[in-house]
């Protein structure tokens, strides 16, 4: 069965993911004044323009970071800080964000009127001419950024999984587990692009992933667990085991034959949920017993292409019906162009990954990127065999001319952009804009970026 493997990875990797998070570099030392301090809690905190999310993001501090308290905002309980850099920026006073030490009885209380709500220019465009937003996670069940295409204007989020911007850009869906003894109960939510309004759509969902918003924006569908199991499982039975069965054991039965006992390793089933994104009421969807990564068209609202048991699979949401669209088991994460032309998938390409682009009929495949033999990083130096890049997670660009991709082709993932027919192959964020941010791919149809 095509995606067992896959699924298994799921139940495995995803869980130790919810438990272990990701893992920041620690801020700057504390400032030396006398100030009051505040240090950052969490992973990652925006700082603004002004005491409040309208305000544009101007810095981005992560877990760890102190910096001096010069002023409050208490309607809204927003600080006003000296940043690492020198600057002024405000952060919110969250509880559950920051943490406030010393004598803050003689801080100013500022008058926000005297605060320009007009958006302050980021650094300067890593990539010109580009245009909309990406958002991206630095793991599943991490956090999640966006920033403006151009380079500019980075700014946490959230945490969760499989990032996805709606058709007009003004929100993000993404998913959230949490373990328990069914398995990872988890959720749908949405947030703001600009990082408010963050609510839940719909709750009590096992192992919801790869949201993916309708042309019109009023639907959300996801993947879910819909039967299997997510830990080994001790069966026996006087059949043969499985190839993936394991710990066999075997013993005479009366009136002849074998009882075989043995181990079956996680092999949850994923279904399809279609979700209203206002009033959180869904239905479920046709499927395979093994189906992910849906990707709706926006040409023909009718229709969803999804990652099923032994290919690419069609379902005509009037009908109800299915049937295969491509009948190459190594296409994963099906994602389509703006006009609904083209797709880009990610493709397992024996021992590593690629992108490959097909017409929307399945015709016309064409290989994107080209992976050579060659030495990755320290690869040489630590004594371990070469071995091939991957390029993976493609996105396309708002007009459909570029598409963003992760790579691992320098040692370490990072986000880099071609053409549409895979020309001019370089990277889309620099590495000083990601600086600390550590990103992470685990082959299990992740949707770690969405460009709108």
């Amino acid at each position: 069965m095509k995606n067992l493997i896959i699924w298994r990875l799921w139940a495995t990797i995803l869980l130790a993911l919810l438990i272990g998070g990701a893992t920041f570099v620690p801020g700057a030392a504390a400032q030396s004044d006398n100030s009051p301090r505040l240090t950052v809690t969490i992973e990652a905190l925006n700082a603004r323009g002004g005491p409040g999310t309208t305000y544009p993001v101007i810095d981005l501090l992560v877990q760890g970071d102190e910096v001096s308290v010069v002023g409050h905002y208490s309607v809204s309980d927003w600080w006003q800080v000296k940043l690492l850099d020198g600057r002024t920026g405000w952060v919110s006073g969250v509880s559950t964000y920051v943490q406030v030490r010393g004598d803050i009885t003689g801080l100013p209380e500022i008058d926000v009127s005297t605060i320009s709500t007009v958006s302050i220019a980021g650094p300067a465009q890593a990539q010109s001419g580009l245009s909309g937003a990406i958002v991206f996670q630095t793991v599943s069940s991490g956090p999640i950024y966006a920033i403006e295409a151009g380079g500019s204007n980075l700014r946490y989020l959230t945490a969760g999984l499989d990032p996805a911007l709606s058709p007009d850009g003004q929100w993000v869906a993404f998913t959230r587990w949490e373990t328990n003894q069914s398995g990872a109960l988890g959720s749908l939510w949405v947030i703001n692009v600009d990082g408010s309004g963050e609510r839940v759509i719909m709750n009590n969902v096992l192992q919801p992933k790869s949201p993916t918003w309708s042309p019109d924006g009023t639907q959300i569908t996801i993947s879910m667990q819909h039967g299997g199991w997510i830990e080994p499982k001790d069966t026996c039975s006087t059949t043969k085991p499985p190839p993936e069965a394991y710990d066999i054991k075997s013993s005479a039965i009366k009136g002849g034959g074998k009882l075989y006992c043995y181990i079956l390793p996680p092999n949850p089933y994923w279904g399809l949920r279609v979700v209203d994104a206002a009033t959180g009421t869904f239905e479920d969807l046709p499927h395979d017993t093994h189906s992910s990564s849906p990707a709706w068209d926006p040409a023909n609202p009718w229709r969803i292409v999804y990652d099923g048991d032994l290919s690419l699979v069609n379902l005509d949401l009037n009908q109800g019906a299915t049937w295969p669209l491509t009948g190459d088991v190594a296409d994963h994460s099906p994602t389509f162009s703006p006009d609904g032309s083209k797709i880009a998938v990610s493709y397992r390409q024996h021992d590593h990954w690629e992108i490959h682009v097909l017409n929307a009929d399945g015709s016309g495949r064409v290989r994107l990127t080209e992976t050579p033999w060659r030495v990755i990083g320290d690869q040489r130096l630590n004594g371990e065999e070469p071995r091939l890049w991957n390029n993976v997670a493609p996105a396309w660009s708002p007009d459909g001319s570029q598409i963003a991709f992760l790579t691992d082709r320098n040692g370490l993932w990072e986000i880099w952009i071609m053409n549409a027919d895979g020309s001019n192959q370089r990277p889309l964020i620099s590495a000083e804009t990601l600086a600390g941010l550590t990103l992470q791919y685990n082959g299990v149809d992740e949707r770690a970026i969405s460009w709108r």
